[in-house]
């Protein structure tokens, strides 16, 4: 029994009333059955068997741990209760082989809030809506939080303490999305995030399932109209490095009993919010996203990202800068943004690196000096606020080299930039300079390496959203607090400087 896994468990010892529960059809599970011994958070449509799966791994763990501890937690006392008594009670007392290891052999009957098996495994079930209060006082080995989005703000860290006494300390939590703000969409960002995505037997397009690939009578790619099939997807981590654990998005595009047609009709008798959260699993957002994955993902070439300084193409060989965003804190990681402005004034990425955020600053900042060496970079422009201040100048001791490196400030407007030592600083109007980085990506005037090889830096891109501050009176750019966007700051420093070192390079022809 050590061997088997969740899947296998599944589909040979639990049973869903009369008949052994069976897989057919989704072949978007095996993955996420897989990833269920450790961190796991499912973004997910209504009614797409997270509830099922939530009671295969408490069965499985149960049976598979001799005397492990499972505390299970509902925002609402009648969800909780419905999970027991409904849900996971009855998944036990069908199964035969479980009935035996869990209940045994006699006429025990399982009922309440906590239930003692015979091999010695605990589930306690509770709910934490207003208060994680009634999660006081039990120490387990798995949390499992169910509607995590409608659990109370802040009520994680308070569950997690239960888990205080354990080695497991494993953590799985579901729900459907509302807006990116909820802290379910928080810690799926966290997480390593997988999209379902499905490749266009046409333009080979990796789509994503979302509103655009809603065609009249089948799902197509919303770049060449060709019809697709969800089915035929594969899972792409957006996260791949993630340290939180495995994510997943559910939709009803997946799912083997909700048809296209019905699908199409839900669009119609749903708001378009409602539609997006509960049948699509996705989460909303308040203001305007200032480009698409569409308009990003044109900007990238069939070149890959350049490993050594031989593979930059003879144009921009001894023209590259560098564009640094400095990290700090938990979330933050620095990121290393290496171009160069070519003569029609298109600025070209030729690499993104990042580095994770907590990793010692200065073994970060002599890593981004081997790469500027090692590209041969000319000028550099870096973020001149926080830890910039300090990385700035370690940065040009381990240089050891002419190239210029300007601290970069934000502020309301430009002005001119002055020697402080040996930098060089310059105040740049923040919202003009990301304006001009977003236009020259909608007009095509930025290019990137080839789509595989960007991966996650480009969700970034995605992360900015456009608002009106009315004290201000102006149009201010953002990005929600639990989404980063280091390497669009990265890549308008490089933008920035590159327009500067081409200008010179002109007036000196």
């Amino acid at each position: 029994m050590t061997k088997v896994k969740l899947l296998e468990f599944t589909e040979r010892f639990i049973f869903l009333g009369d008949d052994l529960i069976s897989f057919a059809g989704r072949p978007y599970l095996p993955e996420v059955y897989a990833a269920a011994e450790g961190n796991l958070i499912l973004r997910c449509g209504r009614q797409v068997e997270k509830s099922t799966m939530l009671v295969n791994i408490i069965i499985y763990l149960s049976v598979k741990y001799r005397g492990i501890k499972i505390l299970i937690c509902c925002p609402r006392e009648e969800q909780a209760d419905f999970f027991v008594l409904e849900r996971l009670i009855p998944a036990i007392q069908d199964s035969p082989f479980v009935r035996r290891v869990l209940i045994g052999v006699g006429q025990r009957h399982l009922s309440g809030r906590k239930l003692n098996f015979a091999n010695g495994s605990r589930v306690f079930v509770r709910s934490a809506f207003n208060t994680a209060d009634a999660a006081r006082g039990v120490s387990a080995d798995v949390l499992i939080v169910d509607e995590f989005q409608d659990a109370a703000p802040g009520n994680l860290p308070v569950l997690m303490e239960t888990l205080s006494h354990s080695s497991r300390k494993q953590i799985i939590l579901t729900g459907t999305p509302k807006g990116i703000k909820n802290h379910l969409d928080i810690t799926f960002c966290q997480s390593t995030a997988c999209e379902w995505l499905v490749p266009c037997g046409q333009c080979a397009e990796r789509v994503l399932l979302d509103e655009k690939v809603l065609g009249p009578h089948t799902p197509i790619c919303p770049k060449c109209g060709t019809g697709i099939d969800p089915r035929k997807g594969l899972w792409v981590p957006r996260n791949p490095a993630s340290a939180w654990g495995k994510g997943y998005c559910i939709s009803h595009f997946l799912v083997p009993w909700v048809q296209y047609e019905e699908l199409i009709a839900k669009q119609a008798s749903y708001g378009p919010v409602q539609f997006r959260n509960e049948c699509l699993g996705l989460p909303t957002a308040l203001g305007d996203r200032i480009v698409t994955r569409e308009e990003v993902e044109a900007c990238c070439t069939k070149r890959p990202m350049v490993k050594r300084y031989e593979d930059v193409p003879r144009e921009g060989q001894g023209q590259l800068v560098a564009g640094i965003d400095w990290g700090g804190g938990a979330n933050s990681a620095t990121v290393l943004v290496i171009g160069y402005m070519r003569e029609d004034r298109e600025f070209q990425v030729c690499r993104f690196d990042r580095f994770p955020p907590n990793e010692d600053s200065q073994h970060v900042v002599t890593e981004v000096a081997k790469k500027c060496r090692a590209f041969r970079v000319i000028a550099i422009a870096a973020d001149g606020g926080g830890n910039g201040h300090v990385s700035n100048r370690w940065l040009y001791d381990k240089l050891q080299t002419s190239s210029p490196i300007y601290s970069i400030f934000y502020g309301a407007s430009d002005s001119r930039p002055f020697r402080d030592g040996v930098l060089t600083k310059w105040t740049v109007d923040r919202s003009a300079s990301l304006g001009l980085l977003f236009t020259r990506i909608k007009i095509k005037s930025i290019s990137f390496p080839a789509s595989s090889d960007c991966g996650s830096f480009l969700d970034e891109f995605l992360n900015e959203y456009q608002e009106f501050d009315r004290y201000k009176r102006t149009m201010q750019f953002r990005n929600p607090e639990h989404l980063m966007d280091d390497v669009v700051h990265a890549t308008n420093y490089a933008q920035t400087i590159g327009h500067v070192v081409r200008s010179t390079l002109v007036r000196s022809a």
